[in-house]
């Protein structure tokens, strides 16, 4: 049997659990860096009444802001 002591009980503890949870993290930070918004359907809005920024399709020719809910017309 292979002893070990309790600091390095510990510290195969710790790099047992926190390992996989910094590798998933790195994953995901790094894997979300290239993606882009596609900005080519859509325009961005500021909202009359409470100048809230938001997004909405160009065909529409009055959109609804989604923060005060009042209509705005293009300009």
């Amino acid at each position: 049997m292979i002893e070990v002591s309790e600091t390095t009980a510990f510290m195969i503890y710790l790099c047992m659990t926190l390992g996989p949870l910094f590798g998933l993290w790195a994953f995901q930070h790094y894997s979300g860096r290239h993606k882009k918004v596609d900005m080519t359907s859509q325009q961005l809005f500021v909202c009359e009444y409470c100048h809230f920024c938001y997004l909405d399709h160009l065909s529409q020719p009055v959109t609804r802001c989604p923060q005060c809910q009042s209509y705005n017309s293009k300009k």
